[in-house]
């Protein structure tokens, strides 16, 4: 026989439709927007991992400035245990673009294949293949001619190289280059046939898998064993880890992840905050039903079962619409915002366990608990006192006077407020929640803009050059460096040894370097907490040498990790490392041979780096604005919404009183305000500070890199109008709904 009480899920269900609509849409956008970028994220890793298996990425590769002779290849390919290959290649010109171009023949089935995701692989001496991303940028199709310094060539394919998913021209560049760098693919016949200089570019593979610790280990004895043999004619020594054309977007999907994980549990904490609420309002709202069922004979554990039901339904109901949504539309939405920054080849999506852990398991199980803990807590009152309408024995009250010159609606605004105390104070907390996930959606797109103007600001001079050798400039303004690179934590830190510093430099002024003490950046100290005085570890990327490093002085210079000492200091700290020379010069230095330079840092380098950056994640930080404004709305909906329930007896004695309904929705609607107006200006503040706190534990935590905690002013005035936007569109929803409050509903009071 069909249990009675299930007769009433639907008139419960009919008559609390608001809420549960809201409920429902609240899990399904959040299900939906973390399954689809879950999914999508996940799926996007794992196809780029097994396209790295099938195309057989390279272990590292190297460039020299004349070809390997056969020796110095065979002694390095069995002494190190690893096979390399040639991958020559020529830069030809497009219109000002530089085209890394490569004979298909050397890569097809052998090192650092390609996929064609477009038309066909070039098979006649006129044809060419060209990046995705850069023929994106471009807007260039299949069929499209294209004119070169070496000829005019028809594009007939668009391809993705599993050793260029971020369109990296130099490896030591701070961002990459979709708009005037590309990699090209033609014929070996075409490549042989062009008259540019080619570049003597070597991949090699080691013969059997290495341990992340091995590979490190071989990789620098085969650098130093390379750098030798060719009379030190080594241009450039790459490997598999460092290689930002091969890293670089893999790295950005997966941090982007961290974004999504920490705006995920904010709203879990709210969805809890909501199920408690909703779930104790109910109890509240139907304590006669409850003393009645127990009075007939149904068992608090019966009741628990019933009140768990339609929430759990609801809750599933909208798990699965959200799941459908995420791994249909929103989930190619997601990973096209992606293939708009790099260039991946064809994506599968596959089934993520953890997506559906986190967004249909942890919600269900979240909403099950935190429901039979409210129903259990409530639901042991004796039956008598749920008779009377109450889950709890009443306390004698004391009413305070108040004073008599405030008006009657004045003064019931008041005293709505004090009986309604204990939801308004959840509203608080539930505001807190709100707002926090709120701040998060609203800072990170202002923080990236920020972190645009850090980077392009962190440049100390016009031209920041970095040899591959000791070459010597003539022009005496140009200021000497030599650079190095050391790990602290999880980071790579430039420390760059200076020989002009406070008043002898243009370029560094405001530094006051002293022997034996380091200056450091301001997101080097503000990321591992380095203060003045004190001292820090750093150590060497392929070696376990550890420096010890005492702070004289805290540099603020943002955008990277820059450690400063005098020159005499840097030469007998790395006397046996590997260091680079440079130069900080106000004007170009045409007199240094481009085979000289291993690169050069100009404004127009930060700038491309920062547009580049906004590009790759403006438009997923714009997502979790749309998102967290929406679901700061949905709890602003329902609290205010749980106000109105709740006194909807004493509303409708206020028209038996002839009070209007205008009157009846300043002393209910407007007491709502005033809680949402002070609570917000408490809540703002607070939950910006649990922010700041919660970002600096990720960033050091998760994260390589430095962004600093920023919050626009404007946001907060866009907080406090956003919640007072929600107020006035819930004002005028409960507005309506009070007017239709029957009066009858004041014969049931007690």
């Amino acid at each position: 026989m069909m249990n009675p009480l299930y007769k009433r899920l639907k008139r419960e269900f009919k008559s609390d439709i608001g809420k549960y609509i809201v409920i429902f849409l609240f899990i399904t956008i959040m299900v939906g927007l973390c399954s689809g970028y879950i999914v999508g994220n996940e799926s996007m890793s794992k196809s780029f991992y097994e396209t790295q298996e099938s195309l057989n990425v390279e272990d590292g590769h190297f460039e020299a400035m004349y070809e390997l002779s056969n020796s110095i290849r065979n002694a390095a390919q069995d002494g190190y245990k690893l096979t390399i290959y040639n991958l020559y290649y020529k830069t030809i010109d497009h219109e000002g673009h530089n085209i890394r171009t490569y004979a298909k023949e050397d890569r097809k089935g052998i090192i650092n294949d390609y996929e064609v995701m477009i038309g066909k692989e070039p098979s006649e001496l006129n044809e060419i293949a060209l990046d995705r991303t850069y023929c994106d940028a471009n807007n260039i199709k299949v069929g499209d001619k294209y004119s070169t310094n070496e000829g005019d060539y028809i594009v007939v394919g668009i391809v993705a190289l599993v050793d260029y998913s971020a369109l990296f021209e130099d490896n030591a560049d701070a961002m990459m280059n979709v708009k005037s760098f590309s990699i090209a693919l033609v014929t070996k016949a075409a490549f042989d046939n062009m008259a540019t200089d080619v570049n003597y570019n070597y991949a090699y593979k080691f013969n059997s898998k290495l341990s992340e610790d091995e590979a490190n280990e071989t990789n620098q004895k085969l650098m130093t064993y390379l750098y030798l043999m060719t009379g030190k004619s080594l241009t450039s020594f790459i490997p598999y880890a460092d290689n930002q054309a091969i890293q670089f977007a893999i790295v950005d999907v997966e941090n982007d992840l961290v974004f999504l994980e920490i705006f995920f549990y904010l709203i879990m904490v709210g969805l809890a905050f909501v199920f408690a609420i909703t779930t104790k309002n109910k109890i509240e709202q139907e304590a006669k039903t409850i003393g009645t069922l127990k009075a007939m004979g149904y068992t608090r554990w019966n009741l628990i079962g019933h009140y768990l039901l339609l929430p759990s339904l609801v809750t599933l109901a909208g798990a699965i619409a959200g799941n459908i949504w995420g791994y249909t539309g929103f989930k190619d939405f997601t990973t096209s915002l992606y293939y708009r920054s790099y260039s991946f080849g064809t994506f599968h999506t596959f089934f993520s366990p953890k997506a559906f852990i986190m967004t249909t398991i942890i919600p269900l199980v979240l909403v099950l608990l935190i429901s039979f803990i409210i129903l259990v807590v409530n639901l042991h009152a004796p039956t008598k006192v749920f008779l009377q309408g109450k889950t709890k024995k009443s306390r004698k009250a004391t009413r305070r006077p108040l004073p008599k010159k405030l008006g009657m609606i004045n003064k019931m605004q008041l005293r709505v407020i004090a009986a309604n105390k204990g939801t308004y104070i959840a509203m608080f907390i539930g505001l807190l929640f709100a707002n926090l996930i709120l701040v998060f959606g609203l800072c990170l797109t202002p923080m990236l803009e920020n972190f645009k103007k850090e980077i392009q600001t962190s440049q100390v001079a016009p031209y920041e050059y970095i040899l591959k050798d000791n070459y010597l400039v003539s022009d005496d303004s140009a200021e000497k460096i030599k650079v190095t690179s050391l790990y602290v934590g999880i980071d790579t830190v430039q420390v760059i040894g200076v020989e002009k510093f406070g008043s002898e430099s243009k370029f560094l002024s405001d530094l006051d370097l002293k022997p034996g003490e380091v200056v450091v950046s301001k997101d080097l100290y503000e990321k591992y907490n380095i203060k003045k005085g004190s001292t820090f570890e750093a150590k060497e990327e392929y070696s376990d040498k550890v420096y010890t490093l005492k702070v004289s002085q805290l540099k603020n210079q943002a955008g990277a990790f820059y450690v400063y000492m005098d020159m005499d200091t840097f030469k007998d700290l790395f006397k046996d490392a590997q260091t680079l020379n440079g130069y900080l010069s106000s004007e170009e230095l045409t007199e240094i041979p481009q085979d000289s330079i291993y690169t050069v840092i100009t404004i127009k380098d930060l700038q491309a780096a920062s547009d580049q950056m906004s590009l790759s994640m403006g438009d997923v930080f714009t997502l979790f604005d749309a998102f967290a404004i929406i679901l700061f709305l949905l709890i602003i909906y329902l609290l205010a919404k749980i106000v109105v329930e709740k006194s909807a007896t004493s509303i409708a004695m206020m028209k038996i009183l002839g009070f209007n309904p205008l009157e009846t929705a300043r002393a209910y609607n407007l007491s709502t305000g005033i809680v949402v107006a002070v609570s917000e200006l408490i809540a703002i503040p607070v939950s910006s500070l649990l922010l700041s706190v919660l970002w600096k534990a990720i960033m050091t935590i998760r994260m390589k890199g430095w962004i600093t905690f920023y919050l626009a002013p404007w946001i907060y005035f866009a907080m406090f109008g956003i919640a007072i936007g929600a107020f006035l569109v819930v004002f005028l929803i409960e507005y309506l709904k009070m007017r239709k409050i029957p009066l009858s509903l004041a014969l049931k009071r007690e």
